[in-house]
């Protein structure tokens, strides 16, 4: 009797490397924003002229040392480059899903983690308190209110408003065009996959403001930019708030755009009857994120938390005290 004949490894069907950037961007367009869409496409495009450099013409040709190098390539702070690693491995994993490659060489490599950038990650996390909210606005009035400065305290307060209201990043509320918002006051935040958009509301007052800057910076409210480098657009939005952090005084927990979008979360989780699939939904997430990060700040889960210790406890025995004088 013959023995039956192994099964053929199944080989990955090849593709170059420009080519796998070129339609992981095109399939990205439909459902990224414009700014998160343009940072991918920078840092795919380094990607290629990398590849270029070693000779790589196929994407089967990047392995787990290619990426640490490339990786070690851009010369730039620790907690950048894990944003854009973050951006690269789901780049390879849109390789892996189309069989251009059998494994993600990405996921392979490690951001180097020290007890610094540890704390700074637990720390970006945080939202700001009603309080340090309410600290800012007042401080705002204090910043270059005077006719050399272009911008004003009540531009960066605009700013802090739109970031707050609606979960945006730095980069999209920078770049916020008028037409995102609808007439009853709803801003597009996201597309989803499926080409739908997510909602988000503001109040009557900031509609009115977002509309009195159109009429006056046209469509970009926060003015058009000659670069074209996000980069340097945000930049230069996080030194005027940067200005008015320090006008606030002294911070526990150092201040950075990107709390902004989690008070959002956490003005949301707050309210009764808001569910973690409701914040998922508007900030792009998923619920499990969203209960890692965000779980103090989700009433059933501390509800659920005081019912179990309430339960545990209660038949247990107690000593007798007397009144403390």
């Amino acid at each position: 009797m013959l023995p039956e004949p192994l099964p053929e490894c199944t080989k990955p069907h090849r593709a170059t490397v420009a080519h796998a950037v070129k339609a992981f961007l095109a399939e990205l367009q439909e459902t990224a924003a414009f700014a998160t869409h343009k940072k991918y496409r920078l840092l795919l495009t380094k990607m290629v002229e990398f590849s270029e450099k070693r000779g790589y013409i196929m994407i089967d040709q990047w392995e787990p040392p290619d990426v640490r190098e490339f990786r070690t390539s851009w010369a730039i702070n620790p907690q950048t480059g894990a944003r854009r690693m973050s951006m690269l491995k789901p780049f390879f994993e849109y390789c892996v899903a189309n069989e251009w490659i059998t494994r993600n060489p990405a996921r392979l490599v490690k951001n180097p983690r020290g007890r610094d950038a540890a704390e700074n990650r637990a720390e970006q996390k945080l939202p700001f308190t009603d309080d340090e909210l309410k600290r800012m606005y007042d401080a705002c009035p204090k910043y270059g209110n005077t006719p050399k400065h272009k911008w004003t305290g009540d531009d960066v307060a605009d700013f802090i408003s739109l970031s707050i209201y609606t979960g945006l990043r730095i980069s999209d509320v920078a770049l916020f065009q008028i037409d995102r918002m609808n007439p009853s006051g709803e801003i597009r935040v996201r597309t989803t996959k499926a080409g739908t958009h997510v909602y988000t509301w503001v109040p009557q007052w900031l509609q009115d403001r977002i509309r009195a800057r159109a009429d006056v910076h046209g469509a970009y409210i926060f003015g058009e930019h000659t670069t074209k480098d996000l980069d340097v657009i945000t930049e230069g939005w996080r030194r005027k708030l940067q200005k008015v952090w320090e006008l606030c005084g002294p911070w526990k927990v150092a201040p950075t755009p990107h709390r902004f979008r989690h008070t959002f979360a956490r003005i949301l989780l707050q309210k009764p009857g808001v569910t973690v699939r409701d914040v998922a939904e508007l900030l792009g997430n998923t619920e499990e994120m969203i209960r890692k990060h965000y779980g103090a700040w989700v009433p059933e889960r501390q509800e659920r938390l005081t019912r179990i210790l309430r339960e545990a406890f209660e038949d247990k025995p107690t000593p007798k005290l007397v009144a403390i004088r």
